[in-house]
């Protein structure tokens, strides 16, 4: 009888074994020893150095646990790690519900429409509508990292070892650099001579130090709220049609003064972090 077919015996030959950890074997042959295998403990511990010789195999089973063990990185988290983050701090940023491609999607259609009604429509009002936009989404961008409230996985931050005052700010500033790269993307499109088209910017900055400073003493709901209601009034009281974007923000003398409103709530952001680790400590007890 060929040694690459079951024998009488109780075990399987050592040519059968080693034909099956080789494979493929005839259909009839393999089930039958798969079928001796399925009961018989000593040729599965026979079979055992045989497979684990095949380097194929090996390889194989290797990136199954790989992926089963090692969670996929998403796209934020792989270009952290490319600029240098810590890799547990990386995971904080990616896990955020800030980075949310459905959050962003969103963000970029609003401008976008905001943008085509500035190339298309011919009242002078209608850029505005893209300046007043691109601060706020800034703004509201920074809710979801600074409380339990819109985050699930807050808890994770909590017993994070970086310390919750250093969490928040490099979750703002994920936020914050990609709320810049949208909005950069818009201005291109604005029908606006280059200096205008930067009217954005400092406001930007601004409320999302602003939103921050607040959100130290505050819950993340009302500090957003708040901070949206006074940007709502700034382009109230600085609206003019006769000027670029019928506002005032865009002028210098305006960029000087949100400057200066967001160099404060940078210094308050400062002062007041202890609010943020405070949080924590009430958390993790």
């Amino acid at each position: 009888m060929s040694e690459t077919r079951p024998t009488g015996s109780a075990h399987l030959s050592a040519g059968l074994l080693r034909a099956y950890a080789a494979g493929p074997l005839p259909e009839e042959t393999r089930d039958a020893a798969e079928a001796h295998l399925d009961h018989c403990a000593r040729c599965r511990e026979r079979l055992g150095p045989l497979m684990a010789d095949d380097a194929e195999l090996t390889a194989l089973w290797r990136r199954v646990d790989d992926a089963v063990d090692v969670p996929e990185r998403s796209l934020v988290e792989r270009w952290a790690l490319r600029a240098g983050v810590p890799e547990d701090a990386a995971r904080l940023c990616a896990a955020m519900p800030g980075l949310r491609r459905s959050w962003w999607a969103g963000a970029a259609l609003l401008l976008g429409l905001a943008v085509a009604a500035a190339r298309w429509s011919g009242s002078a009002s209608a850029p505005l509508p893209f300046f007043a936009l691109v601060p706020a989404l800034s703004a509201v961008g920074v809710v979801a990292v600074t409380g339990r409230r819109f985050d699930p996985a807050y808890v994770w931050v909590e017993v994070s070892p970086l310390g919750g005052f250093r969490v928040v700010l490099l979750r703002a500033a994920a936020v914050q650099i990609l709320s810049l790269v949208l909005g950069a993307a818009g201005a291109v499109g604005m029908p606006l001579p280059f200096p205008y088209t930067l009217g954005w910017l400092v406001p930007s900055l601004m409320l999302t130090a602003v939103c921050l400073a607040l959100s130290s003493r505050m819950d993340a709901l009302p500090a957003v709220a708040l901070t949206l209601a006074a940007w709502g009034l700034c382009l109230a009281v600085a609206y003019d049609t006769a000027l670029p974007a019928a506002t005032r923000t865009l002028l210098p003398g305006a960029q000087l003064a949100m400057a200066g409103v967001g160099l404060v709530a940078v210094g308050a952001l400062v002062v007041l972090r202890d609010g943020f680790e405070r949080d924590r400590t009430r958390g993790v007890a």
